[in-house]
């Protein structure tokens, strides 16, 4: 292939791409520096582990009337994306979703509403704390719980939850007993020996 003459005009338009793809290089690099890894991790197990539980929400159905509907099909975990869907109606103006993301532009954990006709994202809430997001999760899917189809006594994850909590009363208490038992035996050395007197230390052979 015969080589091009490299004119004038050749020089000043590949000086004006080399100056332009510099700039777009470095505005990348400063892109990646500035995009830390955004925790999310809670957020995506605490919506997977409620989406195997008998969960019922109110919800707008297809026919644009009242349903309720399991968070299993409800709510949608993707690649570091939540999205619960309160209203499926063919009726796009009503039509909606809560979804919870990373956004790295502003180095928080967002939660957003998408709602009617290409929808926009509405903020409703931001941290950069992804605890603080679950507990507002939580609080929005708690305020729409049905009740009539939702019985928490069924729930896997509640009666793993209880017997969490015993476990955590009992050993409590069993320290709080010990507490007590250290301080009579205490008592009852200052008693008899005086207040210099030293609990007895369990000896062990080496």
């Amino acid at each position: 292939m015969k080589k091009q003459e490299i004119t004038k005009g050749l020089k000043y338009f590949f000086k004006k791409l080399e100056k332009k793809s510099q700039q777009l290089d470095e505005e990348r690099a400063a892109d990646l520096a500035s995009r830390r890894e955004i925790a999310f991790d809670e957020v995506e197990s605490f919506s997977r582990a409620l989406m195997t539980q008998n969960i019922f929400i109110h919800t707008i159905g297809i026919n644009g009337k009242h349903e309720s509907t399991i968070l299993a099909k409800a709510m949608f975990s993707i690649n570091k994306v939540v999205r619960v869907y309160y209203s499926t109606s063919f009726d796009e103006n009503v039509q909606g979703y809560i979804r919870l993301r990373p956004c790295y532009q502003q180095q928080l954990v967002v939660v957003e509403r998408m709602h009617g006709y290409r929808p926009k994202p509405e903020l409703l809430y931001a941290s950069v704390d992804e605890c603080h997001v679950v507990r507002y999760f939580a609080n929005w899917i708690s305020k729409r719980v049905d009740w009539n189809k939702t019985k928490i006594s069924n729930l896997d994850l509640y009666k793993q939850f209880k017997e969490v909590e015993r476990q955590e009363y009992e050993e409590k208490v069993a320290e709080e007993i010990a507490q007590i038992e250290a301080l009579e035996l205490k008592k009852t050395l200052d008693k008899h020996f005086g207040k210099d007197a030293k609990l007895p230390q369990q000896i062990h052979s080496e």
